[in-house]
């Protein structure tokens, strides 16, 4: 079953550090694709900004899926796992107006697919990504800079934040004591705050109890 998709909301799978910076300076970083796992992916980026008058071609990966495992353990670093959801509508209005900035769904095909494509031209470049890696239902941010740099900032309101999920290995001591924390960062933001129970749920337990007491 493929993973459902979220229609009005883009995640960002992020580290603790990474998540209080964005509430903090109320930002979002754009980084350089270097080094990314997936070799491929960081070649097509490259391949790209050798093709265009751009020195760097930066870029911030979000998720249009529901909260999975995958996306935890891959994009995340354990128990300090954030996981940031916005509304999708202001932050693609953002990126509108910056200047080099793009933003969309990334496109998962073949090998043969993206032959047959060719006539695209390469703009698609840096939104195609092998299909072995659709479930992860990518939207992706990039920035095509004048100058070699490995980073550069995004600038966002916080009302565009619906909610923040902590890791599901978090321990609830550390994810009671980060509730107090961001609500000192952003007293005034309306951010739902909510531990994970994706590895751990009462819900779950309860219906495998209620199987068993029939």
């Amino acid at each position: 079953m493929s993973t459902r998709p979220l229609r009005k909301f883009v995640k960002r799978y992020t580290t603790l550090s990474s998540a209080l910076q964005t509430l903090r300076q109320e930002k979002l970083v754009l980084l350089s694709p270097s080094k990314w796992d997936d070799a491929n992916d960081a070649y097509f980026m490259d391949l790209y900004r050798s093709q265009i008058a751009s020195q760097s071609v930066l870029a911030l990966c979000c998720t249009m899926a529901k909260e999975t495992y995958h996306h935890w353990r891959v994009f995340t670093q354990g128990m300090d796992g954030i996981a940031i959801e916005f509304h999708r509508e202001p932050l693609e209005q953002a990126v509108e107006k910056q200047e080099g900035f793009r933003a969309g769904a990334v496109n998962y095909m073949s090998v043969q697919a993206l032959k047959d494509q060719a006539s695209s031209g390469i703009e698609t470049l840096p939104f195609a990504k092998r299909e072995g890696y659709s479930d992860e239902r990518e939207w992706r941010i990039i920035a095509e800079c004048e100058d070699v740099r490995e980073y550069t900032d995004l600038p966002i309101d916080l009302p565009w934040i619906s909610s923040i999920t902590f890791s599901p290995w978090m321990p609830p001591s550390l994810s009671d004591n980060l509730r107090s924390i961001i609500k000192e960062i952003v007293p005034d933001a309306k951010i739902s705050l909510r531990a994970s129970s994706l590895t751990n749920s009462k819900a779950w337990k309860d219906a495998g109890r209620d199987l068993t007491a029939r």
